[in-house]
């Protein structure tokens, strides 16, 4: 799975629950994702990539927590990305990992062989309460694969057998889970340990536009229900493959740095924010 930022984005998961947002909120984002003040040092490699990634130097390496630019240019086997300070980074399409491309759509647009994926609040009775959903169709329904997983407050997956292998775990066995998980991922001193979320992937088969309401199949012959959180609102991203034929100057971009090379950034994951749906671009157009 994406990675959409929130818990919604962590891990093997594909969802960015980065994926509506204005201008300004983007110079937010930037702002809190990026150092403004190191423009003059962007020849430094090792300043430029800090600068990206934000990992302290002398710590551990973690996972980059990744940030926000726009696309300035493109070209069949290169993207430019700015950021809000005005550096510019090219991006040779090689040197990304996982390249994919977020589209707005609706309810209306699911139909039967719709994957949706989703992750948010466990309701009770397999109702899940989020902001917002990922659509796959197509070839594209490989990027994920129909899940039903309890989510611990540290954003592990509740498990049947312990990270070692040692002894199976009961469905009420937070307690351990938390002790295995915690060498690693400790669970915030404020609680309690039992899941909150559910992250559940499986086919559309019923739809309500007006409550917003989506139930999908799960594996094993269960269903979900997805409602909106105590927001009212519930956005939809149809999630493809990237592509430079499908990126455009002016797109919002988020990016998972490796490293910084001579020639450019290398990327675990690059995504790239559409404003129109998927069925209304040309990709023959405004190349």
């Amino acid at each position: 799975m994406l990675p959409n930022a929130a818990p919604e984005m962590a891990g093997g998961e594909k969802m960015l629950d980065t994926r509506r947002f204005g201008f300004g909120l983007l110079v937010a984002l930037l702002s809190s994702c990026l150092l403004p003040g190191l423009v003059a040092k962007a020849q430094n490699g090792d300043v430029a990539f800090q600068a990206v990634v934000g990992q302290p130097r002398g710590l551990p390496q973690l996972p980059p927590q990744g940030a926000w630019g726009e696309v300035i240019n493109v070209t069949a086997r290169w993207i430019v990305v700015q950021n809000h300070s005005g550096q510019q980074f090219p991006i040779a399409i090689d040197d990304i990992q996982e390249f994919l491309i977020r589209w707005p759509t609706s309810m209306n647009e699911l139909n039967g062989q719709s994957l949706v994926e989703a992750v948010g609040q466990d309701a009770g009775s397999n109702v899940v309460r989020v902001n917002h959903v990922d659509v796959f169709n197509g070839s594209n329904r490989t990027l994920v694969a129909p899940t039903y997983n309890s989510i611990l407050p540290n954003n592990m997956v509740v498990t049947t057998l312990d990270p070692g292998f040692n002894r199976y775990m009961n469905p009420w066995d937070y307690a351990g889970q938390n002790m295995l998980y915690g060498w690693a991922y400790p669970v915030p001193a404020n609680m309690s340990g039992i899941p909150s979320r559910l992250h559940v992937v499986g086919n559309a088969v019923g739809r309500d536009p007006q409550s917003q309401m989506i139930r999908i199949g799960l594996p094993g012959n269960n269903m979900a229900t997805i409602v909106p959180d105590d927001t009212g609102q519930m956005t939809m991203t149809e999630v493809t493959r990237g592509s430079s034929n499908y990126a455009r100057k002016g797109d919002f971009a988020f990016m998972l740095p490796l490293q910084i090379a001579p020639r450019g950034l290398i990327l675990s994951q690059l995504v790239l924010y559409k404003q129109i749906p998927l069925a209304q671009f040309n990709p023959n157009v405004n190349r």
